[in-house]
């Protein structure tokens, strides 16, 4: 490994231990946030108030969802790339259903729902692929073993 090398390879990692940290911080954030807001809205609940949490809740629920899923790709291994695409592809999933849970359906146009769902459809066809080329690929590994 030459020089320029090393300077790249230290630069990523401090990059990448940069990053985790203000993930980790974001995580801890939101979720302080996420039980500030519950706790609020428990306290305020009224029978006659027709307000829900679920508008406000449920978008800070799938950001620490996605931050945690974030995570897990810098913490993978650089070697199986397979894994960390799988990865990607629930990230992408679940920053879709965040949208489609919080869209307003009733004001949204025919064609941006089908785009949605034909989307959606997509990463779900590709992570199904994925797993089916990763499950061949650990057969092929335990009937070399056996």
């Amino acid at each position: 490994m030459n020089f320029i090398d090393k300077i790249i390879h230290l630069s990523e990692k401090t990059i990448y231990y940069t990053l985790s940290l203000l993930i980790i911080l974001f995580v801890i954030y939101e979720t302080f946030d996420l039980i500030h807001l519950f706790y609020t809205e428990v306290c305020n609940a009224s029978i006659l108030d027709n307000k829900s949490i679920a508008l406000s809740g449920v978008p800070l629920f799938f950001n620490i969802i996605i931050a945690l899923e974030i995570l897990e790709t810098f913490r993978g291994d650089n070697e199986n790339i397979l894994r960390k695409v799988k990865i990607i592809l629930l990230i992408a999933l679940t920053a879709i259903s965040r949208k489609v849970i919080v869209m307003d359906v009733k004001h949204t146009e025919f064609e941006t729902e089908l785009g949605i769902a034909i989307l959606v459809l997509s990463f779900c066809i590709g992570y199904f692929i994925l797993n089916s080329k990763l499950r061949r690929k650990k057969n092929i590994l335990d009937d070399n073993l056996n």
